[in-house]
């Protein structure tokens, strides 16, 4: 069964700069946001600044230029911009020293890692090599990405006192859920009767699978931020969560790089962030299952 918004003249429809205009600041100023609340806004902002470069690498590859992705991409660099000036305009009013969406996203770029890089050099040769392959991993990756960021944002939205966050997180969240229907209708659209495509994503999933940001974040960073907001097994929890969404796309039974993840990233967490159970994300335990 396709999800609530499937075709692109639905993305059209409903896409628009996320409102934030209309929020209470002074209400916002008042509650204040938390050390915690402060680094995870921090990581969203920083991210989001980015998908305007995500962009205009793969728009640089001639198999990404169908009409219709193209205007899927449009919008969704637009919207995730303003999920970047949101965030960065409720930490300004709460007091939190922060450069401009537009700053931070030329700076992170400028300290872009080796690492982010060699993934655009890797991304360009499997598209000249392998077209629909690729088309079919960047948006089976994209699903992959957008069912964390709602996560993320959801739960934000859960844990804080501050109500003008919880609104914004929430209505960002609903922005991601439909990025999120769009990806994953289009990986099962594609990796449908795709053999070898099914086998090469889920590989490259087993392979390279960490938190989006990992080209322009260290690899301790995702974890942290990820840990924060799911701290001890939640964090199992919820990439079991994603691996069996995801895992309703032709091929992925017993997806698992998310559980791979988590479990390789405990060592470079805190003592009152890492999971407790021995147990936690291991086969056949609850929080993988």
């Amino acid at each position: 069964m396709r999800e609530a918004v499937s075709d692109i003249a639905s993305h059209i429809a409903v896409s628009h700069k996320i409102q934030f205009e209309d929020l209470d600041w002074e209400l916002a100023r008042k509650h204040g946001l938390t050390e915690t609340e402060i680094q995870s806004l921090h990581y969203f902002a920083d991210i989001e600044s980015q998908t305007v470069h995500y962009f205009l690498e793969v728009a640089k590859l001639k198999v990404a230029r169908d009409p219709e992705l193209l205007t899927f991409l449009t919008m969704w660099n637009y919207e995730e911009y303003f999920h970047s000036y949101a965030l960065t305009r409720l930490m300004e009013e709460c007091g939190v020293r922060v450069m401009t969406a537009t700053e931070r996203a030329t700076e992170i770029r400028q300290n872009a890692r080796f690492k982010a890089k060699f993934e655009d050099f890797a991304q360009s040769a499997i598209a000249v090599a392998m077209p629909k392959t690729f088309i079919a991993l960047w948006m089976f990756w994209g699903a992959l990405q957008e069912c964390l960021t709602t996560q993320a944002y959801e739960e934000l939205a859960r844990q804080t006192t501050n109500p003008v966050l919880a609104e914004l997180c929430k209505r960002i969240a609903k922005q991601e859920r439909r990025h999120f229907a769009y990806y994953f209708n289009q990986a099962r659209d594609r990796l449908s009767g795709q053999k070898f495509a099914q086998q090469f994503c889920k590989a490259i999933a087993r392979a390279f699978y960490a938190p989006v940001g990992g080209g322009v974040k260290t690899d301790e960073q995702a974890a942290r931020c990820v840990a924060g907001l799911f701290p001890g097994d939640k964090i199992f929890e919820v990439m079991g969560y994603i691996e069996k969404r995801l895992a309703q796309l032709p091929g992925m039974e017993g997806l698992d790089c998310c559980t791979i993840w988590a479990n390789k990233v405990q060592p470079m967490l805190p003592n009152e962030t890492r999971a407790k159970s021995k147990s936690a994300g291991q086969p056949g335990s609850t929080a993988a299952a």
